[in-house]
């Protein structure tokens, strides 16, 4: 059992070291990840390298290729609109079907995390803003006990973000600020209906925010 668990941690630890590689922008999309060369950079074996590998494929960031090697998957704009809709669809069922167990502290969490990121884009400090939002966003899908959709939730955000990037807009980013606090009003007004439209109409609407999105990711 000890031997397994130690092969756990280290698979869990190099797809963690991969990630952490292409949010830094070591590896790129479009680009090659040569197995041996990172197995011999790491000091391990290959086999919980490609234990990793076929995590990170099941998640969207790479493609394995037999015999070729493994390709880091470029984000086209289908693949963002596919990753909206869906994140759309899960929050705002997850907000209607959880809304009996939203606490005013939940509420005033909401609040003080969309405050935190209203200032960060007032002083153009985009260094937390992903994390802050993914928290803000954790408030309620945290609520829900369903752990196979949270699971899906984290890895469809990071897909979208992971790569870096250095064109936020302060437009867009204002904007979903504001989008959040009249998630927030509906949810005090105890209408979780109206929030969950929010979210998957406004928020998490592909087309509505297609000009935003087309932007940060240079996409014609």
């Amino acid at each position: 059992m000890k031997n397994q668990l130690n092969v756990v941690s280290l698979r869990e630890q190099v797809y963690t070291y991969l990630r952490r590689q292409m949010n830094l922008g070591a590896l790129l999309p479009g680009s090659t990840i040569n197995i041996g060369k990172i197995a011999e950079q790491l000091g391990i074996s290959k086999t919980p390298l490609r234990d990793a590998l076929i995590h990170l494929e099941i998640e969207g960031f790479v493609t394995i290729l037999p015999r070729r090697g493994v390709c880091v998957n470029a984000l086209e704009l289908k693949d963002v609109q596919n990753a909206y809709d869906a994140i759309g669809m899960v929050e705002a069922s997850i907000v209607v079907d959880c809304f009996e167990k939203i606490e005013p502290s939940h509420i005033l969490k909401l609040e003080q995390l969309n405050e935190i990121q209203f200032q960060d884009v007032g002083k153009n400090d985009y260094s937390r803003l992903f994390n802050t939002n993914i928290q803000f966003h954790n408030v309620y899908l945290d609520i829900s006990d369903n752990e196979l959709i949270k699971k899906f939730i984290l890895p469809t955000k990071q897909r979208l973000y992971d790569f870096p990037r250095q064109n936020y807009i302060k437009e867009w980013e204002t904007r979903n600020c504001k989008e959040h606090a009249l998630f927030i009003t509906w949810l005090k007004k105890g209408n979780p209906e109206k929030a969950a439209n929010i979210l998957k109409d406004v928020h998490w609407s592909f087309e509505y925010q297609k000009k935003f999105i087309k932007k940060f990711y240079n996409m014609t």
